[in-house]
């Protein structure tokens, strides 16, 4: 079976790359890649992958759950990162599905579903994870890398409005309190945003982002790329508040691209 879905809807063409993640590794529209291109051997720098079964840093690799202290491997020391599913090879379940089974590097078990939804103006991604015999902690999220030029078009405009930015301690992970949105640029998680979330390459193409969740985060640093990654938590809340499934209960979230053209 192909380790890849290909999937066209007008002059949209999307490829998912199983083995490298289950991320998206393309996505064009009307031959613009929209995308940050990269390699394999950089898990986190390109694409749009999904954040499961937590998003964003989680304090020293480690929380302590039902009594148990649970560690994980770090991956951007000291802390580590956006989960294991970026990192994972996913199991093609058909033409729009892909599987993680968590077993293997989550001591909780569970199960991870992705289905992708591609019509000729909008992607949307489904995201599903699943306990399995007991309880799990679980967050789910998305991360694109957004190309700031398209073709010939202006530079990459982001519009995203939000009534306030969780505060960031000395180890840029949040501290739970909600403080007022800083200026650009970010790598923050922002508090009850309006949207949709608008990118603009002016003369190229205009994106309205949308999600079921709750919380985005959005990095702005890169000359070359930026990111905005809508999670049902903010990062490390497993270490604060953390959402629990009961044995065999699932947690879904989606997140809608929608695009016009000059």
């Amino acid at each position: 079976m192909t380790d890849r879905l290909h999937l066209e809807a007008g002059s949209a063409e999307l490829v998912v790359d199983a083995v490298h993640g289950g991320r998206l590794a393309s996505l064009a529209i009307d031959g613009l890649e929209l995308l940050r291109q990269g390699p394999p051997d950089a898990p986190i720098g390109w694409g749009c992958f999904p954040m499961v079964p937590w998003a964003g840093r989680l304090r020293h690799g480690r929380f302590r759950f039902d009594g148990v202290d649970v560690e994980v491997p770090i991956d951007l020391a000291p802390h580590a990162i956006h989960g294991f599913g970026h990192t994972s090879a996913w199991e093609v379940a058909g033409a729009d599905r892909l599987t993680l089974d968590l077993a293997d590097r989550w001591p909780f078990g569970g199960r991870v579903d992705q289905r992708f939804d591609l019509t000729a103006d909008r992607l949307v991604l489904h995201l599903a994870a699943r306990a399995a015999d007991r309880p799990m902690p679980v967050m789910l999220g998305w991360h694109p890398w957004f190309q700031r030029s398209l073709g010939s078009g202006g530079g990459l405009r982001l519009d995203l409005r939000a009534d306030g930015a969780y505060l960031l301690d000395d180890e840029a992970i949040p501290s739970g309190a909600v403080g007022p949105v800083p200026p650009d640029p970010w790598d923050h998680c922002f508090h009850v945003v309006d949207q949709p979330v608008r990118l603009d390459w002016p003369g190229a193409l205009a994106l309205e982002l949308r999600s079921s969740c709750e919380h985005w985060v959005a990095y702005t640093e890169p000359d070359d790329a930026l990111c905005v990654e809508p999670q049902t938590a903010a990062p490390d809340v497993f270490n604060r508040d953390p959402q629990v499934l009961a044995p065999g209960e699932a947690l879904t979230a989606w997140f809608e691209m929608r695009w016009t053209l000059p």
